[in-house]
């Protein structure tokens, strides 16, 4: 899986001696070393661990194989293990330890940066040469699988807030002047507490600064929309954030370190679906079953740990319904009782299929649009096709911040009938961020009356619309 290679990469570099033999391998994604360190520094620290550990043991056998893992740390002292096959005595492992501890290794600027030296030993073989050893990066993989539901979210949280976010805002803070917008949405994503609630929308999508900061980034780059994903993921909206990594990822070149994180967040919600969905389908069994009660339970104790999934939401409200009906209070399955209950629904995943009759025409044609979704993706030949009529759903739809994105992903492949540009500045407009269309040449107060009466008749002519 991606998430488990991206946890293991590693950058290595080889110290040429012939006995012992040395190894560095960096535990961590060595991309965003170029703002998470002094790297200079940190070179001259493993230079001087590594003629400490010549000097240590230079007449070790050829057998002896050696592993130091070090982690420097934002503040304080880096934490240091050494491991040995087979075991060497006390006394030397303390005398080098101590004398590891007596250097000055300097703190990281962002994120741990773990380290690992090997001696006679290859990076390939760590886990068979060494048992017992402990790498910081095996050990976030082995406790995230181990995790229940309510943890999962825990973690990818505090993944999002604490590690990712950070590197993601400095490599924005630092771009030249000239991209006004990548470097204020960086200062606000830097400014802003994470921990603490965040209407992401707001921030994003009615915020000028990210839409130049979109425009401003290389095509391929997806540096401002992966920052709106982990933007999601620290507020426990792992659905929306789904939603969006569907798309960026078709957009992101594989050498940027946002696709990194992008590829690692993937890995880690496939299993944090998986895990969900099992647990669902518990609850659907004994709905199928008719046992609407047990089906509620199930579903209380999904939301306690995840209290944003759509799916969950639906399935809790569909049993409760049900049951309602069994034990003859039917008259709680109100038309009024449902508008208020699809907010739970809607408020985390907006696409969320909703299979409930619809109340006016205007509600049927958006009932089948929503449904239209279905159909797209089916055909590789047709991605970029199916990405414009997304955005056209999602702007049926009104949710314009998602159109916007898309519209944005399509407007350089587009031609003049697609008209992706004003369909993006329309969305834009319906955000309450009107100026940025003076960068872009046209008649806007014609296009943009131009694609609501284009709607309108494309609405008022569905068979759907005539149908109610």
């Amino acid at each position: 899986m991606l998430f488990f290679y991206f946890l293991l990469a590693t950058n290595t570099s080889l110290f040429a001696q012939k006995e012992p033999e040395f190894t560095v391998a960096f535990l961590d994604n060595d991309k965003i070393a170029s703002v998470n360190i002094d790297e200079k520094k940190f070179l001259e620290s493993i230079n001087a661990i590594i003629e400490i550990s010549k000097k240590e043991f230079a007449t070790i056998a050829e057998s002896q194989k050696l592993a130091f893992v070090l982690v420097a740390h934002k503040t304080g002292k880096p934490t240091m293990k050494l491991y040995s096959n087979p075991q060497i005595n006390n006394v030397l492992e303390t005398k080098f330890l101590n004398e590891i501890s007596s250097l000055i290794i300097a703190n990281t600027k962002l994120v741990d940066f773990p380290i690992l030296i090997s001696i006679n030993s290859k990076f390939e073989e760590t886990n068979v040469d060494f048992k017992d050893i402990d790498l910081p990066n095996q050990k976030v993989v082995s406790e995230y699988q181990k995790a229940d539901l309510k943890t999962k979210l825990a973690l990818n949280k505090s993944y999002a807030i604490n590690e990712v976010l950070p590197v993601l805002a400095a490599y924005q803070t630092i771009v030249d002047p000239k991209f006004e917008g990548v470097r204020n949405f960086g200062n606000l994503i830097a400014t802003t507490d994470f921990n603490a609630p965040q209407d992401v929308i707001k921030l994003t999508g009615n915020n000028p600064d990210y839409w130049r900061a979109t425009m401003e980034m290389e095509l391929e780059n997806q540096l401002i929309p992966v920052t709106k994903i982990f933007m999601f993921i620290s507020q426990g909206e792992l659905d929306y954030a789904l939603k969006y990594i569907e798309i960026v990822s078709m957009f992101s070149k594989p050498e940027t370190y946002a696709n990194d994180y992008l590829n690692e967040i993937k890995g880690r919600l496939q299993l944090f679906q998986e895990q969900l969905n099992a647990e669902i389908n518990k609850g659907i069994a004994e709905h199928d079953k008719g046992e609407f009660e047990k089906a509620v339970t199930i579903y209380n104790g999904i939301l306690e740990e995840y209290p944003n999934s759509s799916w969950a939401n639906f399935e809790n409200f569909y049993s409760q319904s049900e049951l309602n009906k069994k034990t003859g209070n039917a008259a709680l399955n109100s038309i009024e009782n449902w508008n208020l209950k699809k907010g739970k629904v809607l408020d985390h995943n907006p696409f969320y299929g909703l299979p409930i009759g619809p109340q006016s025409a205007e509600d049927a044609y958006l009932l089948y649009r929503r449904n239209s979704l279905n159909q797209l993706f089916r055909d590789k030949d047709q991605q970029l096709k199916d990405v414009d009529l997304y955005a056209d759903i999602a702007m049926d739809l009104k949710i314009y911040d998602f159109a916007a994105q898309l519209y944005w992903f399509t407007s350089s492949f587009s031609d003049k009938k697609n008209n992706s540009i004003y369909k993006y500045l329309y969305c834009l407009e319906k955000l309450g961020v009107s100026n940025l269309k003076q960068n872009f040449k046209g008649n806007f107060e014609k296009e943009f009356k131009a694609i609501e009466k284009n709607k309108e008749k494309e609405m008022v002519g569905s068979a759907a619309f005539k149908s109610y």
